[in-house]
């Protein structure tokens, strides 16, 4: 008789977490090029939208590949540690993107916001005389930062979805779990 041992949350979340970050990268790179391509915005919005669905889909699976009996408290951590490493690997991707593949990034989105902002009238003016202010005074923030950033909202925003999702995945699969253990003792 073979027993079941079921992969760590650590590792499915890492390896499910190195496909998120390309999932992400790729998602960053379209909202990027945006602007100069118009279909990549479209792509991007469609990507960003399938975040929860592909978020579902991967701890659907770690809860299938256990036997259904991963915890609520394990299914979640398993969300979180795939936003941890989907989130580093976009992180990467925006520090080497603003760094080296288009260093004048983030100057360029700050006039895109100042010419929008002054568009709008009053209120916007002076959102975009702030906005002058700060690149005169070179107070910009660094591609460090904002990957940190977008870390820390990633890994925020994925623990409240993940602990969302772990719900309705506890409450859908609830009665499989259930007729899953009745066959196993009846066999």
């Amino acid at each position: 008789m073979t027993t079941f041992k079921p992969k760590s949350i650590f590792k499915r979340g890492a390896e499910d977490g190195a496909w998120f970050g390309l999932f992400l990268s790729l998602l960053f790179f379209f909202s990027a090029n945006a602007l100069s391509i118009p279909l990549l915005g479209h792509i991007a919005t469609l990507m960003a939208l399938c975040v929860p669905v592909l978020t579902f889909f991967f701890l659907r699976k770690g809860y299938i590949q256990n036997g259904f009996y991963s915890t609520f408290s394990e299914i979640w951590t398993h969300g979180i540690i795939i936003f941890t490493c989907g989130s580093l690997i976009m992180a990467l991707t925006i520090v080497i993107y603003t760094n080296w593949i288009n260093p004048y990034f983030i100057i360029e989105q700050c006039n895109i916001a100042i010419n929008a902002y002054r568009s709008m009238g009053n209120t916007g003016t002076e959102i975009a005389k702030t906005l002058e202010e700060v690149i005169k005074q070179k107070m910009l923030p660094s591609p460090i930062s904002i990957a940190t950033n977008i870390i820390s909202f990633s890994v925020f925003s994925g623990s409240i979805l993940s602990m969302i999702l772990a719900s309705i995945i506890k409450a859908i699969y609830k009665k499989r779990k259930n007729d899953n253990h009745l066959n196993k003792t009846s066999d």
